[in-house]
């Protein structure tokens, strides 16, 4: 006797391998890059095995980070939410509209960076990326978050101080006698 086949099983067994697909993170490289001579500090999704020059011409010190771009993407989407409602509420203190206005132009700045970072990250993903479907106060504990900022924005430990993963050492200075 043949075993029947229930295809509401199927779909239900097929949702299930999705979804936990699509709960299982990503892992990927991003990579900090210190120009000494420029003194800057730059991230690329880019790996260079065999060293590269800044624009400059100076080589440049290199720092893999291997990271969890799922992780990395649902905080982004959220700072960018964060930062949508800090817009909306920019735009309606017409009272203070000089600080408003400075306030807006620092907000439109970071939402600018988080598009980028987020385009970053897919690019590192070698095509499109997904955030964590689950709610973010569901899976907060298990997400990449080092510190959250006065404006509510998370930073993971990938954007925390990336001057700390370089010896950047300024001039020294002799120590009087």
């Amino acid at each position: 006797m043949s075993k029947t086949i229930s295809l509401d099983a199927f779909r239900k067994k097929k949702e299930q391998e999705e979804s936990k697909y699509q709960s299982e993170p990503i892992w990927g490289t991003l990579v900090w890059l210190y120009c000494p001579a420029c003194d800057k500090l730059e991230y690329t999704e880019i790996r260079a095995p065999n060293g590269r020059s800044h624009k400059c011409g100076t080589q440049v010190q290199e720092r893999e980070v291997e990271l969890d771009l799922r992780g990395e993407l649902t905080l982004t989407q959220a700072n960018l939410l964060r930062i949508d409602h800090l817009l909306a509420e920019a735009s309606k203190n017409r009272l203070k509209k000089l600080l408003a206005r400075s306030m807006e132009n620092t907000l439109k700045m970071l939402k600018t960076s988080e598009l980028t970072y987020a385009e970053r990250l897919s690019m590192a993903a070698g095509g499109f990326l997904e955030p964590y479907p689950e709610p973010l106060e569901d899976i907060a504990e298990r997400l990449p978050i080092a510190e959250t900022n006065a404006l509510g924005l998370f930073i993971s430990p990938f954007r925390l101080n990336p001057e700390e993963r370089f010896d950047l050492k300024g001039p020294s200075t002799p120590e009087p006698q």
